[in-house]
C-alpha cells in the first residue's frame, strides 16, 4: 500500500498533462481501498471548514441545486465500479468513493449538448437556460485541461491565425466547414482539417502541435460537439484566442469568460474574422490585456488541491439534496 501511495504522488508531480503519467496514477488509485478516500476528503475539508469567497462561488456555479430532489434510475458505488475505465470513470471515481456507498447518484458521461431531466454530474452543460440538473465536475480533464508554459510573448510570434480541428459533420451546428471553405488559401491563415479518410481532402492539412501553434499571434477556439478542446491552453498562452459566441462550458467556467476582456469574440458568420485580425494587429497592446487577462483567469484552476477541494464539495452538496438512498 505505502508503495503504491508514494507511485501516485511522485507521478503527479511530474508530466501532470502526460497520458503515461496520468494512467498511471489513475489505475494505481484503483488499487486503493475507499477508507483512503474517505479520509483525504474529511482532512481536506476539516481544513478547509471557512472557506473563500471564489470556492464558494465555484462551488455555487457548478452545482445550481437548492432544494431537495428525488432520483429515479439511479446508481450506487458497487453498479458504478462496474462500468467501463473511460477517463471519465477515471477522473469520478476517486472522489464519489470517499461518500458512503449506499448513496445514490446519476451521471451523464461524454460530450453532452443537453441539460439532463435529473440532477447529473456531467463534463459539459449549455450555457444558457435552465441548467440546473447539469452538475459540473472535472471529466476528461487529461484532454480539456492542458495549460502551457509558453516561451514567446505575443509580439514574437507570427502574424497569422492558426487552427487545426476535426469536421463534425453530423451535428447540426457544425461551422468549421464553412469556415475552411471562406479562409482556406487566404494570407495570415494557417488552417486545416485533420480528419482521416476521404472528407474533403482539399482542406486537410498535417497536425500541429501545441508548440507549434504557439509559433502564431492569433489561435482559433470553434466548439465541435461541446466545447472546443483548445481553448483552455490557449487562454495559457501568450497567444490571443478567438472565438464565436461559446454556448457549452465545462468546470472552466466558460459562461463566465467576456468577450473583448478574455478571448476576441468573432461573428458566428465569420463576417467580420480579417477585420479583428487587423485591428489587433495595429492595437497590439489591446491583444496583450487581453492575454493577461485570460491567463489571470486560468491561474483558479492550477492549484490541484483546491481544485479537488471543489471536486468533494460539489458531490457533498448534491448528496446532501438527493432524497434517494
Amino acid at each position: 500500500m505505502g508503495f503504491i501511495t508514494q507511485l501516485w504522488r511522485a507521478v503527479d508531480r511530474r508530466h501532470k498533462n502526460d497520458r503515461i503519467s496520468y494512467y498511471a496514477r489513475a489505475y494505481s488509485q484503483l488499487l486503493l481501498p475507499d477508507q483512503f478516500f474517505r479520509r483525504k476528503a474529511d482532512q481536506l475539508l476539516a481544513r478547509y471548514s471557512h472557506t473563500s469567497t471564489e470556492v464558494q462561488n465555484r462551488l455555487a456555479y457548478y452545482c445550481k441545486l437548492s432544494s431537495p430532489f428525488h432520483l429515479s434510475g439511479a446508481t450506487h458505488l458497487s453498479e458504478f465500479r462496474t462500468q467501463p475505465r473511460s477517463t471519465y470513470f477515471l477522473d469520478f471515481y476517486p472522489f464519489i468513493r470517499a461518500f458512503p456507498a449506499d448513496r445514490r447518484f446519476r451521471t451523464l458521461f461524454g460530450d453532452v449538448m443537453i441539460i439532463p431531466d435529473q440532477p447529473s454530474f456531467v463534463k459539459s452543460r449549455p450555457i444558457d437556460g435552465a441548467n440546473e440538473n447539469s452538475v459540473l465536475m472535472k471529466l476528461d480533464a487529461i484532454r480539456h485541461f492542458t495549460f502551457v508554459d509558453d516561451p514567446l510573448r505575443f509580439r514574437q510570434k507570427q502574424s497569422a491565425l492558426v487552427w487545426r480541428g476535426r469536421l463534425h459533420l453530423d451535428i447540426a451546428k457544425e461551422r468549421r466547414l464553412d469556415f475552411l471553405r471562406e479562409f482556406t488559401g487566404k494570407p495570415r491563415f494557417d488552417i486545416g482539417h485533420i480528419n482521416r479518410g476521404d472528407v474533403f481532402p482539399e482542406f486537410r492539412q498535417a497536425r500541429l502541435s501545441i508548440p507549434d501553434q504557439l509559433r502564431y499571434k492569433y489561435i482559433l477556439s470553434l466548439e465541435g460537439v461541446d466545447v472546443a478542446t483548445n481553448l483552455k491552453w490557449i487562454m495559457s498562452s501568450h497567444s490571443l484566442c478567438f472565438s464565436q459566441k461559446l454556448k457549452f462550458e465545462t468546470w472552466y467556467m466558460e459562461g463566465l469568460l467576456q468577450p473583448g476582456i478574455h478571448y476576441v469574440e468573432i461573428a458566428d458568420d465569420f463576417s467580420d474574422f480579417e477585420e479583428k485580425i487587423d485591428y489587433y494587429e495595429h492595437h497590439p497592446e489591446e491583444a496583450e490585456q487581453i492575454i493577461a487577462n485570460a491567463n489571470a483567469y486560468t491561474r483558479q484552476f492550477l492549484d490541484a488541491e483546491r481544485e479537488a477541494l471543489l471536486s468533494y464539495l460539489v458531490i457533498q452538496r448534491y448528496l446532501n439534496l438527493s432524497l434517494t438512498h
